[in-house]
């Protein structure tokens, strides 16, 4: 019988020789050399480690892979691009013992049928999101779930982390996307709930437990999503703002005038922009830079009849607004080179801001109405308690989720954010429970969020969670450490 100190190393080989049999030697990776920057989390905050990683090719392989993980009593993390800001697949556990497997998905990116009466697409989870939005392109449809990491992220990541991005004021989250889903459970059971079905009022709804849960309680394989019409041509402007009283003023003309073809609203704080301009001077050239808001818009146009007419509509409402001294200027791309322009500054900014030395990160999200407020009131406890602070505030004002986070002014060490990031967060999500909002908008819990659960849920959700955790993983062997803990055994 092997000894304590051996025993780990047993079933490390032991679950290395199973999944061998399963996926073939040359998809069972064992060299760290291989897969060592799947081990750290996007933001660098974290290293995992796994006695080895998995490449299974279809549902079934998945399948095996877990019935051999259950039985040696491995622990599953499950990785599509690694693009997570919270932590959410980084193979980290207190768990010393027991085996560790990165099951990847990325053999697994097939889009299998794309169905223009339905209106769907069926797709596997491994698929980076840019191919499922050329895809359906390619079919005059659109996928509408848009985010900066598009190259990169795959379908079962924006899945399980209910991603939003830049279209949810119009479109919703990927929930909202999803009319099927297929899960492998963590005992190896296939789940198949691909019906593609806008209606179906048959008890509760399982697909929506994984939407958003991380890899905590299976592995989804695919999915069947929502297309829509593609958009014949889109309208984009970037609204320079005199204060943050107008962002809602500006936000509710454009709404009041297109409706839901108001298709994005996202608004930067000026020292954002700035921080673009330090590393890309040429992204905001055409940018008069003294502004303290800037908002970016954008209108989608079904009929290409209409274009003009949406356009003087646009025109018009921006008239107004200056005319109120709502905004003190506008500037309206005139060609598709100069909208991916406007477009640039707004993605630019996460990428900018890692350049510059980092800032501490919150993802929040409150009521439209209160957001303003919420801004204005937290900056200010901020600044009273660190002189040094800079606020770098962007997001999607439509779906009331910023991106709020701090950094320091200019001329300041860098690291002073980071040596009182505790007393930052604590003021931060104070104020986020005086506003009734929420701690994780659009990124999710993962690892970085943990312990924030059961402070912004009430007791009865979070043993709710907690039992939900349980039921489909008994032994929190999947993805543990993320999003929740399993029950205590009894």
């Amino acid at each position: 019988m092997a000894d304590s100190a051996t025993a780990p190393a047993c079933a490390a080989r032991a679950l290395i020789e199973e999944l061998t049999k399963i996926v073939g030697a040359q998809h069972v990776l064992t060299d760290e050399a291989d897969y060592g920057p799947r081990l750290i989390d996007n933001r660098s905050r974290l290293h995992g480690r796994v006695d080895c990683a998995v490449r299974p090719a279809n549902t079934s392989q998945t399948a095996a892979v877990m019935r051999a993980a259950k039985a040696l009593g491995a622990l599953v993390f499950t990785q599509g691009g690694n693009t997570s800001n919270v932590g959410g697949a980084t193979p980290v556990s207190s768990n010393a013992e027991a085996p560790r497997l990165l099951l990847l998905t990325d053999r697994m990116r097939a889009v299998e049928v794309i169905d223009t009466i339905n209106d769907t697409v069926l797709v596997q989870a491994g698929c980076p999101l840019s191919e499922l939005r050329e895809a359906a392109a390619l079919k005059g449809r659109l996928f509408p779930v848009s985010l900066a990491a598009e190259g990169t992220c795959t379908v079962g990541g924006i899945l399980a982390t209910n991603a939003g991005g830049v279209h949810v004021l119009s479109y919703g989250n990927t929930r909202e996307q999803c009319l099927g889903i297929e899960v492998v459970l963590e005992d190896g059971r296939i789940l198949d709930m691909l019906r593609g079905l806008r209606k179906d009022n048959t008890g509760y709804d399982l697909k929506d437990l994984f939407i958003g849960s991380e890899g905590t309680l299976g592995i989804i394989t695919r999915a069947v999503m929502k297309l829509r019409p593609a958009p014949t041509d889109t309208l984009v402007c970037l609204m320079m703002l005199p204060a943050s009283s107008a962002l809602a003023p500006s936000f509710s003309a454009l709404s009041s005038a297109f409706a839901e073809s108001l298709t994005a609203f996202e608004v930067m704080h000026r020292d954002t922009v700035v921080h673009v301009s330090r590393v890309w001077p040429e992204v905001t050239q055409s940018i008069d830079l003294s502004h303290p808001w800037y908002a970016l818009a954008e209108i989608s146009v079904a009929d290409a009849k209409n274009v003009v007419a949406r356009q003087a509509l646009l025109e018009e409402t921006l008239a107004e607004l200056f005319e109120r001294n709502q905004i003190a200027d506008a500037l309206l791309a005139q060609s598709e080179r100069q909208k991916s322009e406007l477009w640039r500054v707004r993605e630019s900014i996460p990428e900018a801001h890692k350049k510059t030395g980092g800032n501490v990160k919150h993802d929040i999200s409150v009521p439209r109405s209160s957001l303003v407020a919420f801004v204005e009131e937290t900056n200010a406890l901020l600044k009273a308690l660190f002189p040094w602070i800079q606020p770098s505030v962007f997001g999607h004002f439509g779906d009331g989720n910023l991106h709020y986070n701090m950094g320091v002014c200019e001329g300041s060490d860098p690291r002073l954010c980071f040596l009182n990031e505790e007393r930052i967060h604590e003021v931060v999500y104070e104020q986020i429970a005086r506003f009734r909002g929420s701690v994780a908008a659009e990124h999710g819990v993962g690892r970085f969020k943990h312990d924030l659960l059961a402070c912004v849920k009430t007791p009865a959700e979070y043993a709710l969670l907690r039992a939900v955790k349980t039921a489909f993983d008994p032994q929190g062997r999947l993805n543990p450490g993320a999003v929740v803990d399993a029950l205590p055994a009894s």
